[in-house]
């Protein structure tokens, strides 16, 4: 019953912070941008690329569908805009209330640290996957409504498939992929969402919190960019953050998202253990 209180409360505090709604506001906007884009675009490289696997389209309603523009849009936003998000209202759960002197007020309830702690990582993790699961509808809305439905076409490398290849979505599959990838990347998101929690229980401002830990996210996200470190990437975190994107290969690789499931899950264990004992050592002063 206390554990539901204190979720109630925190619940409540993030509702009522103003950036807690400024993502969907901001995602609305980009979307809308991408439709336009849409529009306006003949997609010839795309066309040149599948033809140098033997696939050709005449025109580019053969393959510019509402699922063609999700799966496009999805991978750069959840690769920058997703994480920025979920980096900025974790450091807001710990660090700003830190900042702002409400958290000694917090901790002088009938609760424990780890309490505490654990509680805003549930309202982390519920947000990521709302923010994350917005972003999929959203894209698949305002896609299909544009440019209607049909199979979905995308080239391996750019979804981390392979270095060659086309996949190839059947139109009846789709919806089910897109459900499974948007599952996966939240989940993705709520580990980078555990990062930030720890580093908010270390750090004394807000602004610091969001540096550190996208700085942490970017820095892994260029080291799985570079070739030469391929035997760093089943290490890297952001490469199991990345698994969503599979899920748009012609077969789904069930083997690969079970073992970057078991990994997250690891990671995530790992990271709320390590915020609640910092915390528990953790100087409130303010």
């Amino acid at each position: 019953m206390k554990l539901a209180a204190l979720l109630k409360f925190e619940w409540t505090k993030l509702l009522g912070r103003r950036l807690t709604w400024v993502p969907f506001i901001v995602l609305m906007i980009v979307v809308t941008i991408i439709v336009t884009v849409f529009y306006n675009m003949e997609f010839k490289h795309f066309k040149r690329m599948v033809s140098t696997y033997q696939i050709t389209f005449g025109d580019r309603s053969e393959f510019v569908n509402g699922y063609f523009m999700t799966a496009s849009a999805m991978n750069p936003i959840f690769q920058v805009l997703i994480p920025i998000f979920v980096a900025i209202a974790s450091g807001l759960m710990v660090a700003s209330e830190s900042e702002q002197g409400t958290l000694r007020a917090a901790l002088v309830r009938p609760i424990t640290r780890r309490q505490l702690i654990f509680s805003k990582f549930l309202m982390l993790a519920g947000y990521s996957l709302a923010v994350s699961l917005f972003l999929v509808m959203l894209l698949l809305v305002a896609g299909t409504l544009n440019f209607g439905t049909g199979n979905l076409y995308t080239l391996n490398f750019l979804f981390n498939n392979g270095q060659d290849g086309v996949s190839t979505v059947l139109a009846e599959e789709a919806p089910l992929r897109f459900l499974l990838a948007g599952l996966l990347a939240s989940l993705g998101m709520t580990v980078l969402a555990a990062l930030a929690l720890l580093v908010s229980s270390l750090v004394e401002t807000a602004a610091m919190a969001y540096v550190i830990t996208l700085s942490i996210y970017f820095a892994a996200l260029t080291l799985r960019s570079l070739p030469f470190l391929d035997w760093l990437y089943p290490y890297l975190f952001v490469t199991h953050m990345l698994r969503w994107q599979q899920c748009f290969y012609s077969h789904i690789k069930t083997g690969e998202i079970w073992v970057s499931i078991v990994h997250l899950a690891g990671y995530l264990v790992a990271l709320l253990a390590a915020s609640m004992l910092l915390f528990e050592e953790r100087d409130v002063k303010s």
